[in-house]
């Protein structure tokens, strides 16, 4: 968590898109290897013009210097993806992904966890020779901005903690139990007397309070005695109370 809280602290393009009231889980970079095509091209583009210029320096004389330039153009390409690549963030938090990305065009990609009905983890032979991988995000058949994640880097530990944010239940409102505060007044030889219920707020099970069945249903059944308040049953010897 120090590691991700440091990552936030020093870069101003992740602080943007972090909502008040979010818990930064995990930060990922794009892998190294995403720079490999440009790398490779860009060096054996240098090769072949050397020798290029080598061999029609004898002929075209100082012309074949403009060679140079077919050179210049990829090391150009090598540095644009460079850039691109130190740009783009995959961002997890408690409440979402976000896949950040483009050098002067900035775009965001976001998918709420709770959309998540599924995620695939695929490595390909360069993948697992590398240390790369791939997830593909399934969200119940509806077209999600964020459905693919290339280019993980770290992916099994990266998989093993997005399933961790993603997969893992939480206790909902609903299914909390009821903070409820129950006083009876039981008179010696008298059966119970009906439960008092005290709710607080955020309580939404339903409280069943038991019928009182009597003989009379005229007047209160309960009174307030003394300076505190007290509820108390009132003392009827006509009226009877059954559980």
């Amino acid at each position: 968590m120090d590691t991700v809280e440091q990552t936030l602290a020093g870069h101003r393009t992740l602080r943007k898109y972090v909502l008040p009231g979010e818990r930064v889980v995990l930060t990922r970079r794009s892998h190294w290897a995403k720079l490999l095509e440009p790398t490779l091209t860009t060096v054996v583009g240098f090769v072949l013009v050397a020798w290029l210029v080598d061999v029609a320096g004898t002929v075209a004389g100082d012309r074949s210097a403009w060679l140079w330039l077919l050179w210049f153009a990829l090391l150009a390409r090598l540095g644009w993806r460079v850039l691109d690549w130190r740009n783009e963030w995959l961002v997890a938090t408690d409440k979402r992904m976000l896949m950040l990305y483009g050098l002067i065009t900035h775009k965001v990609s976001m998918m709420p966890l709770v959309k998540v009905t599924d995620m695939r983890y695929s490595r390909s032979i360069p993948g697992r020779i590398l240390g790369y991988g791939e997830f593909l995000l399934e969200s119940a058949g509806q077209d999600q901005a964020l459905g693919r994640i290339a280019w993980v880097a770290d992916p099994d530990a990266t998989y093993r903690e997005l399933c961790a944010i993603i997969f893992t239940p939480t206790q909902s409102p609903s299914t909390r139990p009821p903070s409820v505060a129950v006083r009876r007044a039981v008179p010696e030889g008298r059966p119970a007397w009906p439960a008092v219920h005290e709710h607080r707020p955020g309580d939404t099970q339903p409280i069943r309070i038991p019928p009182r069945k009597s003989t009379r249903d005229d007047g209160p059944g309960w009174s307030v005695s003394g300076d505190t308040g007290t509820y108390v049953p009132i003392e009827d010897p006509v009226r009877r109370y059954d559980d």
